[in-house]
C-alpha cells in the first residue's frame, strides 16, 4: 500500500465526481467536505483493502481500479458478494463493535480516495446534506444488489454469466466511449464463486457467448460488441438495466 498526501485531485473537477459519493452534494458543498479526505492510497493486485474481522476506522471512494468484496464459508469456499469498481463508496460502517463481515481484495491496481470515519461524524454536524448523501449512495449500491439477486435467482447458467458480464460492462464504460473494451481483471473462478457456478460450467458459457459473438474476452479486456443482445441473452430489458447500474 502506497499513501499521497499531497497534489490530490481536485473535488470539483474529478471525472468520476458523477457516479461517487460526493456527485451527491451542490458544487458550492465541495469546498466543506474536501477536508474530509485525508489521503489518496494505493493498492496492488492481491493486497488487502481490509480483512472480515476488522474493525472500520475509514470509508474509501474507489478513484482507480476493481476490488472483490467475498466472504469465507464455513467449508473453506468462497462466496464473492460484488466488485467495487470506480465510483463505488466502501466501508462506510459505524457504531459499537462494529466489525467488517467480509474481507476486500484488489484484482488490479488501486486508488481511492480515503476519509477517516471521525470527520465524517464532525463533517456531518456541519453539513447535514452530506448525511443525505450517504444514506442516497448507500440505498442505490442496496438497491442494484438487490436488482442482481431477483434478477438471476432462477435463470440458468447462460443468462447468469451474460447478466454479470453485461452489468461490469456498462458500470466500466460510466465515463469512457462505448467503442472501447474494458479492462477486465477478475477470472472464470471469481465468476463462478460469484454466480455458485462450477468453474468448468462458467468456461462452457464462455465458450458458447463466443461462439456467438455476444462478447470478446482476451488479455484481460471485455468487449461486448451488441450489448442489447446479450441482455436478451440475460433475461433483462438493457435500458432498465443501464438506467439502474449508473442511478440515472
Amino acid at each position: 500500500m502506497k499513501s499521497n498526501t499531497k497534489n490530490l485531485p481536485a473535488c470539483t473537477s474529478c471525472e468520476i465526481r458523477g457516479n461517487a459519493l460526493f456527485g451527491e452534494l451542490e458544487i458550492t458543498d465541495l469546498d466543506s467536505v474536501r477536508p474530509l479526505r485525508s489521503e489518496q492510497t494505493s493498492y496492488e493486485a492481491g493486497e488487502y483493502l481490509y480483512h472480515e474481522g476488522d474493525i472500520p476506522t475509514k470509508a474509501y471512494t474507489v478513484y482507480e481500479g476493481w476490488l472483490i468484496l467475498y466472504k469465507n464459508l464455513d467449508n473453506g469456499d468462497r462466496h464473492i458478494l460484488s466488485f467495487a469498481l470506480v465510483g463505488d463508496f466502501l466501508s462506510f460502517q459505524t457504531g459499537r463493535n462494529i466489525k467488517y463481515d467480509h474481507s476486500a481484495v484488489a484484482v488490479s491496481k488501486v486508488t481511492l480516495c480515503t476519509f477517516p470515519l471521525n470527520r465524517f461524524k464532525k463533517g456531518i454536524t456541519k453539513l447535514p446534506d452530506l448525511a443525505f448523501a450517504i444514506n442516497t449512495i448507500i440505498h442505490k449500491s442496496t438497491e442494484r444488489c438487490h436488482s442482481a439477486l431477483t434478477s438471476i435467482a432462477s435463470h440458468p447458467a447462460e443468462a447468469k454469466v451474460a447478466f454479470l458480464l453485461l452489468s461490469l460492462f456498462i458500470r466500466s464504460t460510466k465515463n469512457k466511449k462505448q467503442t472501447e473494451c474494458i479492462p477486465f481483471p477478475i477470472t472464470q473462478e471469481d465468476i463462478s464463486d460469484t454466480l455458485g457456478l462450477t468453474a468448468i460450467h462458467v468456461n462452457r458459457v464462455f465458450q458458447s457467448l463466443r461462439k456467438q459473438k455476444l462478447i470478446q474476452c482476451k488479455n484481460k479486456c471485455l468487449w461486448i460488441p451488441d450489448k442489447i443482445a446479450l441482455a436478451k441473452v440475460a433475461k433483462i430489458d438493457f435500458h432498465k438495466l443501464e438506467a439502474s447500474l449508473l442511478f440515472v
